[in-house]
């Protein structure tokens, strides 16, 4: 089954979920808030990757960015399940360490091989976000917990091989990589302030850490999962 038919296939899934979401919106419609939210977000993220596996370690994390779509169905004025899409670019380096890595003249040479993972995926997050009631000049704070579902629409790598004794022996940048499994499934902590801009517009700013508990690379003896933090801003209407 290709990437894009499980897509559809979890997609198919989902629609019970959005349809749940909405039926919570209907119930909220007599209330005097709002039952629905909407508006378009963005975030620098710093990844890394988890590993249990001895030979490979996290050599740093690196730089990535998201964007998407927030919708927010309330259950109570102070609750709600917040959803939608997020592009997210999410990228990490490892280190392996005791490879026998042959040059090309054939003769072996101990090192290492640096591995930089630069992947694209769509997520769509489940939220339940709990919010505080009005402090100062209205501006709330906000606590968030949920489920993140990410779908692998690309994934690129970039390698260098190095002795050590720390000579350069190859370097390669841009591969297509085909090791990362077709999804990824994440426990998502978040917290932050939401502050009125104009009538029923906010700023939504805050800290996301998304904790992935899957494998997220086919070879089963490497069992690692790709972890984020995020800085985000939020315009909601």
């Amino acid at each position: 089954m290709t990437i894009f038919a499980q897509a559809i296939s979890i997609f198919q899934k989902m629609k019970r979920l959005f349809l749940i979401l909405f039926l919570f919106g209907t119930l909220s419609l007599q209330a005097q808030h709002k039952p629905f939210q909407f508006g378009f977000r963005g975030g620098v993220n710093l990844g890394w990757f988890k590993t249990d596996n001895e030979f490979i370690k996290n050599e740093s994390a690196q730089w990535g960015a998201s964007w998407g779509f927030v919708a927010d169905f309330f259950l109570m004025e102070n609750y709600s399940l917040s959803s939608g899409f997020n592009v997210l670019y999410l990228n990490g380096e490892t280190k392996r360490d005791g490879l026998n890595i042959e040059d090309e003249g054939d003769i072996q040479i101990n090192g290492y091989i640096y591995t930089k993972i630069r992947s694209k995926y769509i997520q769509i997050p489940v939220i339940f976000t709990m919010k505080t009631n009005n402090i100062k000049d209205k501006i709330r704070i906000y606590g968030q917990i949920g489920y993140g579902l990410g779908i692998l629409l690309q994934s690129k790598m970039d390698v260098r091989i190095v002795s050590y004794d720390g000579e350069l022996i190859a370097e390669s940048n841009g591969q297509e990589y085909e090791g990362l499994t077709a999804t990824r499934s994440s426990l998502i902590l978040g917290v932050g302030v939401e502050v009125p801009l104009h009538k029923s517009t906010y700023l939504r700013t805050g800290f996301t850490f998304d904790n992935c508990f899957i494998d997220v690379i086919k070879a089963d003896e490497l069992n690692m999962r790709n972890n984020f933090v995020e800085f985000n801003l939020s315009i909601i209407f």
